[in-house]
């Protein structure tokens, strides 16, 4: 069925046009929102394929409803609903991708009728391209290159057996390999002049952030330098040739300080850098990524900007509980009734005990490190994923995705939509 979004904070125009909607053709599922914040609720629950949107609003308005769209990579078409003296406005929409604009004063039920049906038209075409690519892809049964194996790894969202075999054979993993780490770095600061270099072009310079790292760390080398934000950039790296464990760390540190004297020299910019455990499967990556990103977000805490997980350099020793307990929630970070005293109980420990030994082993209480997992993942998943923001509330253990939200804003100091930004 196809479904159109009206959004507007005049209920007399929302009512004019759900009516002409609907006279010309009621198999058409009509929404309605009085402004931004409510589109998004709405489209949070609702695959729509067209968004009728006033351009001005209390609240959220078109605007900044649009650009959040474009931001969510929400695949909808936008039809401008536009008044009086608001020209510089729908320019400005058009350039952010709204399909088409009408002038309300003037519009008649059949200018609706033409414009809705020409975005039908439109989201119909762009739905069959989709597919297309979608197909073409799907048709290889293995990963198109390393940097893409490891992202779905790193996601956590699960991969297939075989693929998962595959993508071992092809790029030469599945040999005598037994130490593997996740390093985040994640970026603090860069020079706007930088920026200029690079035409503003945020993937060019993703990019060639990427390249230069991964020539640093050199061909056909154990380690895989990648990014998918701008902001954020994840190096990979496990031993083929039965280094002992200080070898192995050692070796990661001295190419984790290469690469940050390089970006900072040539690049100027500044990383705070988190870094895993040591595993001995790749199936473990999407946990060595969270203990990464949690390190990396504890900021300039660790020796010379680089925080270390809890055994990577052997200065604290896990005990048997500990160990269990965090592999406990890790496995169950997406149940909404995770409790200390379920982790507590796993363990066979008191809950006052637990409570008193986590927080001196991790540093944070429990209820602030669960947080900082699931919301890491949920940016994670955000960033990497075409996953709609309800869905990924659900997968890290929160029931509603505003909470989310909101948490997130609290912890990182702004919303998740920004990380997926553009350059001004």
């Amino acid at each position: 069925m196809q479904k159109i979004l009206i959004v507007d904070d005049e209920a007399f125009a929302r009512t004019a046009i759900e009516d002409s909607i609907k006279a010309a053709d009621n198999t058409i599922q009509v929404f309605t929102a009085s402004n931004g914040d409510e589109a998004l609720k709405v489209l949070s629950a609702e695959d729509i394929d067209i968004i009728m949107t006033d351009i001005k609003m209390p609240g959220m308005s078109g605007m900044e409803l649009l650009t959040e769209i474009r931001r969510l990579k929400i695949e909808t078409e936008v039809i401008i609903l536009s008044s009086y003296n608001e020209f510089d406005l729908v320019r400005q929409a058009l350039q952010l991708g709204a399909f088409d604009y009408l002038f309300k004063p003037a519009m008649l039920p059949n200018d609706i009728l033409e414009v809705v049906k020409k975005a039908f038209v439109r989201q119909k075409d762009r739905i069959s391209k989709s597919k297309s690519v979608t197909n073409k892809i799907e048709g290889h049964n293995h990963p198109q290159d390393r940097g893409t194996f490891f992202f779905e790894l790193l996601n956590g969202s699960g991969i297939e057996q075989d693929r998962y075999l595959q993508g071992l054979e092809r790029f030469n993993l599945n040999g005598n390999i037994n130490k593997i780490v996740v390093s985040v770095f994640k970026l603090n600061f860069y020079q706007e002049s930088l920026v200029e270099k690079f035409e503003n072009n945020i993937n060019l310079l993703k990019a060639a952030v990427c390249e230069a790292a991964n020539d640093i760390l050199g061909q056909g080398a154990i380690h895989q330098f990648i990014s998918s934000n701008f902001y954020e950039y994840i190096l990979v790296s496990w031993d083929g040739e039965n280094l002992t464990n200080k070898e192995f760390t050692d070796n990661v540190e001295k190419k984790i300080h290469l690469i940050i004297e390089f970006m900072n020299t040539n690049f100027k910019l500044d990383f705070s850098i988190g870094i895993s455990n040591v595993s001995t499967t790749f199936t473990d990556l999407s946990k060595l990524y969270l203990e990464a990103t949690f390190e990396a977000s504890k900021g300039s805490l660790g020796s010379g900007n680089i925080s270390y997980a809890w055994e990577f350099k052997g200065n604290i020793s896990l005990n048997k509980e500990m160990k269990i307990a965090l592999d406990y929630i890790k496995n169950k970070l997406g149940d909404k009734n995770l409790s200390l005293q379920m982790v507590a109980d796993h363990v066979g420990l008191s809950r006052n005990y637990f409570c008193k030994i986590f927080k001196q082993t991790m540093g944070v209480n429990f209820i602030e490190y669960i947080t900082r997992l699931r919301v890491e993942k949920a940016r994670n998943l955000y960033i990497n994923t075409d996953m709609k923001i309800y869905e990924i509330a659900e997968k890290v253990g929160y029931s509603d995705w505003h909470y989310l939200y909101s948490v997130y804003k609290k912890l990182f100091g702004h919303s998740m939509s920004q990380e997926k930004p553009g350059f001004r």
